[in-house]
């Protein structure tokens, strides 16, 4: 990948918390320090968030997903073509990528960061059939309009529901923009996956969703979402669900 910047790691990466990972760029001979989770003047710069994403952190999580989600599809003898997705948190187009290299031809986006949705725009043009830069907890009655004639049938939110991203309210406004039996597919790290205790608040959510029979588990599975900086793993869980009837959203 050709880029117009240089990247420094940091000499002594202590074991940082997702969110206050940091790096060194160096454009035009100006050194500064930026986190991976800047994501604004990340997705700024072009090159610079899939470079960090694919080629230092070994990224894996659209894929692994997209492969996932169109598996299941053809397992439950529906078709690829026939899907109709909604991205949450859709980012610089990574999981679209993904999942129009696999067949899926309608897949629209929406994120809260307009740099985003240039990003998409500027690097992967033409995969998302659109892009909205909206809160999906305040939805314009125009997007809703939209989104709901569009007849939906698939919802993902991939590697945006730790802590500090993506709220549950939009989460579930999200999968209510779907057709009942639609599939839901999102992923969240395995400690949280696996947690009995103080849990994060949206394993709990997904938890009672699924108790509750709004939504119904139709496989999970464990996989190398990426590395930290330092180098260590980072373990994942996707979940894959059908969608049963609308989660009340509070």
């Amino acid at each position: 990948m050709s880029t117009n910047f240089q990247i420094r790691l940091p000499d002594n990466i202590e074991n940082l918390p997702i969110n206050e990972e940091y790096f060194f760029i160096t454009e035009n001979g100006r050194e500064r320090r930026l986190k991976l989770h800047d994501y604004a003047e990340v997705y700024r710069i072009p090159g610079l968030y899939n470079y960090l994403a694919l080629e230092k952190l070994h990224y894996r999580s659209p894929e692994v997903m997209a492969t996932l989600l169109t598996e299941n599809l053809k397992n439950s003898g529906e078709s690829v073509k026939d899907l109709k997705l909604l991205e949450l948190g859709a980012g610089s187009g990574l999981f679209g990528k993904a999942i129009t290299k696999l067949g899926v031809t309608s897949i629209i986006g929406i994120d809260i960061v307009p740099e985003a949705a240039e990003a998409t725009r500027r690097d992967f043009p033409g995969v998302y059939e659109n892009y909205f830069v909206e809160d999906l907890t305040q939805l314009s009655k125009s997007t809703r309009d939209f989104l709901n004639e569009k007849k939906l049938n698939g919802f993902i939110c991939c590697s945006a529901l730790s802590e500090g991203h993506i709220p549950i309210k939009a989460f579930a406004t999200g999968v209510n923009l779907i057709k009942n039996q639609g599939w839901v597919l999102f992923n969240i790290a395995k400690t949280s996956y696996e947690c009995e205790d103080n849990c994060p608040e949206f394993v709990n959510f997904y938890r009672q969703a699924v108790e509750k029979d709004y939504l119904k588990i139709h496989c999970t599975k464990s996989y190398l979402h990426r590395r930290f900086f330092n180098g260590q793993p980072l373990e994942y869980v996707a979940i894959s669900a059908k969608k049963q009837t609308d989660i009340p959203v509070i």
